[in-house]
């Protein structure tokens, strides 16, 4: 995926609070292992998970379906009006499809720790539209499997904190 991005065009603070309660419990930002490209949010397992936005699922899944204990476990790709995209992560329940429209502050699923995960949480990833895509690709680890999840260009990702309301 190629992508170039102009900051200038993107509109900021667009987005609601995914959650009722809001604490990071991770940040965009360097961490072990690498950078972590999304906001990590504390809500137990259950916890109702809202849109950000009007907009259209443009994907759901589940990473442990093909790989257990890989990447974003339960998940959900929305598309949002506005030019941008999310990906919420480490779900236990997912209440929307594919293709289905979402208002802002709909629920659409529910926290959980699915995935690669040290615990409950949600983790929101916030992308350019433009520069994320839903991808398959077959697995390395266990062959003859194939994995199913929003792919990116890394210059495509950006801080959800800064689409968000002040906290």
């Amino acid at each position: 995926l190629q992508f170039i991005l102009d900051p200038s065009k993107l509109p900021g603070r667009v987005l609601s609070w995914p959650l009722d309660s809001i604490y990071v419990t991770s940040p965009y930002a360097p961490r072990w292992g690498g950078f972590h490209r999304g906001t990590d949010f504390r809500a137990s397992i259950g916890t109702s998970v809202k849109a950000m936005a009007d907009g259209v699922v443009g994907g759901i899944g589940d990473t442990d379906l093909c790989c257990p204990g890989a990447s974003f476990g339960k998940w959900i790709f929305i598309e949002y009006n506005n030019g941008l995209s999310s990906t919420y992560g480490h779900l236990s329940l997912i209440t929307v499809r594919k293709d289905q429209q979402v208002k802002r502050g709909q629920v659409v699923g529910y926290s959980g720790n699915s995935g690669s995960s040290t615990g409950p949480h949600l983790h929101v990833s916030l992308y350019v539209s433009s520069g994320v895509q839903v991808d398959s690709f077959p697995s390395k680890s266990y062959p003859g499997k194939t994995l199913i999840q929003p792919i990116s260009a890394t210059n495509a990702y950006l801080d959800p904190m800064r689409y968000l309301p002040p906290l």
